[in-house]
């Protein structure tokens, strides 16, 4: 018989060829990458895109044909008033002037420039000079005559004065497109009126005085505009609020912006699609995939190398965005009291709740998290949606945490509408809610948290068994004694129905002792055996008298024994179970020894003790134990069936008996490749040996009654069944007549 106890670099080699698939993608890094491409293209695309018409198709000037009601609170901007805000900080910018660093040299340079033609035309005879000529364009013909005439030291005085002047005027600021000038010009003449006493000299200063004077000033166009594109980048926008009923458009009242703007804000108007919040929306979605694609490699490795559960992942967490943009569009109709913000909500709700159910809590924790974030952006920056989505997540992850009937079911739909009233009432206070959208908003709160509970429940339903993800849900299912295969066990092989409930029990106390899944540990037992119906008669707690084996060698009974286990993976996928119960199926004998037929063959043969090649032949073909949980049914396994052979069990010979099996397995290296420790080992003997003894515990000796009443009382204990062996032995079950080993072996024949 053919060996499976392939060395670790051959089983390594194996599991890594089953993890990649065919194909250009077969890595699965690259399926992961794709993967959280695909994600982010589709969170993008759902925050960005809009799914309804636009429902108001008025343009501005247009007379509305009926009234308009906002059906939420929001907040809008009002572009007109902003644009006039904008408009008055630009006027209120005062243009921005440089200095012109040459303009008091230019000034003083004028006065000497005239006062030079003038003692140029006075050194000139003739009068056909051309400077006099530049002294007439200046000055009147009085002001000429008496510059040609009056003595030099007069002419220079009036040089002097017109100098001082004229840099004194030049020192202040004169800008341009100002009056600046006009003024610089008119403190000039009043500081020449006060140097000179003649009105004539007077008159010569002040048209030297305009000559000189210039702007010294000047405007930069580029600067202004560049300081006023500021001042209308600092002004924020105009809001203004709406509250939900309030009246936006009356029935012939006339379209404005205004109107525009508050319609868009509640997405009766759809926008066109920015770029920018278009890449940005991208950068949040990569963030948001990137936080939880590094939680999930750090807390749950498991999960994250398993391509199918982060597809999964994925679909629950694009629905539950699908569901908040969906219901956002929603809150446009203009239905009296419709609040689809809180359906909206709820759809991260469920997907916290699937997640939880189907992949783990604590990574819906974390996504619902994100959503609930994410929910605030897209209802327009609702702070109530975004609390509400966040808190009412963690009631629902924390109610369906350990969901396992419709009783929980009631619970946690209770348990989610108390915490959507009181979250409506406690941010109706803060948000300044009238009583009636108060109660308004908790009718559609209780109604929401319905509708959650129904798609959770829905989604468990149609994800579970596609994902092959077994829930508590379906483990509920498949330990129905009703279901067909159990049915069929019950009535083909009874005794080794009653082994694998017995089995379940002692497997559920050591799966709660080490937190392992106790529920699964219960129901997979059940199945363990199920190949066991195709020869029922072959298994020692199925035969009522002959032994089949006692007329077989051993090899082939051995052959037969080991095939229930093929024989159950056949039945499992005819039966459709999970693939978690059939690892269970193929594991709970790992690659164990058939000891019984071991040592018979030993002893027909006469071969030593330790025969390696003949052990091959009589041992399963395994693989052994992977989970916490395969080893712990193993064992129980092993247990239970040693322990139907004890003839008086005590608690001391049941304990010795626990741990010498363990030991057996432990030595014989089948729990190597599961999770067990040796303190979890420890605490499984514990749990075995308390509930072996509650299952095995002694019955008292009855006394011998008179035979007039043997009538009586065997009809009492046939009602009873208390003593029921004692007193009629050859009713008792028959045990086997061969001997067990001393670690009790897995399996009797």
């Amino acid at each position: 018989m053919r060996s499976l106890r392939r060395p670790p670099e051959v089983r390594r080699r194996k599991r890594k060829a089953e993890r990649e698939g065919p194909g250009p993608f077969r890595s699965v890094r690259a399926r992961r990458a794709i993967l959280g491409i695909a994600t982010v293209t589709g969170l993008t695309v759902l925050m960005s895109i809009h799914f309804l018409p636009d429902r108001v198709s008025l343009s501005i000037g247009d007379r509305s044909p009926s009234e308009i009601r906002a059906a939420r609170s929001v907040s809008y901007v009002d572009s007109d008033a902003t644009e006039r805000a904008k408009a008055y900080a630009v006027n209120r910018v005062s243009p921005v002037y440089v200095e012109d660093p040459t303009a008091r040299a230019q000034a003083s340079r004028t006065v000497a420039v005239l006062f030079g033609a003038v003692r140029q035309a006075r050194a000139t005879s003739g009068g056909k000079s051309p400077s006099l000529s530049e002294v007439r364009a200046v000055f009147a013909p009085s002001e000429v005559t008496y510059l040609l005439r009056a003595p030099l030291p007069t002419l220079e005085r009036l040089e002097t004065v017109a100098r001082r002047s004229v840099e004194q005027a030049m020192e202040g600021e004169i800008r341009t497109r100002t009056d600046d000038l006009s003024r610089a010009r008119s403190a000039y003449d009043a500081a020449a009126s006060q140097s000179v006493a003649a009105e004539l000299d007077t008159k010569i200063l002040k048209v030297v005085g305009a000559q000189a004077l210039r702007p010294n000033r000047l405007d930069s166009p580029r600067q202004t505009a560049q300081m006023r594109e500021r001042a209308r980048k600092t002004v924020g926008s105009v809001t203004g609020s709406l509250r939900p009923g309030e009246v936006i458009l009356r029935q012939g009242e006339i379209f404005t912006q205004l109107h525009l703007d508050q319609c868009k804000a509640l997405g009766l108007v759809n926008p066109g699609i920015d770029l920018v919040t278009s890449l940005s929306l991208m950068a949040l979605a990569m963030a948001m995939v990137a936080a939880v694609a590094i939680f999930t490699r750090k807390s749950l490795p498991a999960l994250y190398a398993s391509p199918r559960k982060l597809i999964l992942l994925a679909i629950l967490a694009i629905a539950g965005v699908f569901g908040l943009r969906f219901f956002d569009h929603m809150l446009g109709i203009p239905l009296s009291g419709v609040q689809f913000g809180y359906l909206g909500m709820m759809m991260v709700v469920s997907a916290g709740m699937l997640i939880t159910v189907l992949l783990s809590g604590s990574l819906a924790v974390l996504v619902t998290a994100l959503l609930s974030v994410l929910s605030g952006l897209i209802m327009n920056h609702e702070v109530r949606f975004c609390v509400m989505t966040l808190y009412s997540s963690l009631v629902g992850i924390y109610c369906v945490s350990n969901i396992r009937d419709r009783v929980h079911l009631l619970r946690a739909t209770a348990a989610l509408a108390a915490a959507n009233v009181a979250l409506v009432w406690v941010l109706g206070g803060l948000l300044g809610d009238t009583f009636r959208e108060v109660v308004t908003g908790s009718a559609w709160a209780v109604a929401a948290a319905a509708f959650a509970i129904a798609i959770f429940w829905f989604g468990v339903a149609v994800l579970e068994k596609p994902f092959g993800i077994l829930t508590h849900v379906w483990l509920l299912e498949l330990s129905a004694s009703e279901r067909p295969l159990l049915r069929k066990l019950c009535l083909s092989a009874p005794g080794t129905y009653a082994h694998s409930v017995s089995v379940g029990t002692l497997a559920e106390a050591a799966a709660g002792a080490v937190g392992a899944d106790t529920l699964f540990c219960r129901v997979a037992s059940l199945y363990h055996d199920i190949g066991k119906m195709r020869r029922p008669h072959c298994f020692v707690e199925n035969q009522s008298a002959e032994n089949i084996h006692d007329r077989l060698n051993p090899s082939l009974s051995a052959l037969i024994i080991a095939a229930h286990v093929r024989d159950g993976i056949e039945l499992a996928d005819q039966h459709r179970l999970p693939s978690q119960i059939k690892a269970i199926i193929r594991e709970h004998h790992g690659t164990s020894l058939i000891r019984y037929f071991y040592h018979q063959a030993l002893a027909e043969s006469g071969t030593a003790p330790q025969d390696p090649v003949l052990e091959q032949h009589f041992r399963y073909d395994g693989p052994r134990p992977q989970t916490k949980e395969s080893g712990i049914i193993m064992l129980a396994d092993s247990v239970e069936a040693a322990a139907r052979c004890l003839e008086k069990p005590s608690q001391g010979s049941i304990r010795s008996l626990v741990d010498s099996i363990v030991h057996d397995k432990l030595v014989d290296g089948q729990l190597d490749e599961c999770d067990l420790t040796y303190k979890d080992l420890q605490k499984i003997r514990t749990a075995f040996s308390t509930n072996l003894t509650a299952m095995l515990h002694g019955r008292m000796d009855y006394p011998e009654l008179p035979q007039s009443g043997g009538g009586l009382i065997h009809e009492a204990a046939m009602k009873s069944g208390e003593g029921y062996a004692d007193l009629y032995p050859q009713y008792a079950t028959a045990e086997s007549a061969h001997e067990p080993t001393a670690t009790g072996g897995p399996e009797r024949p």
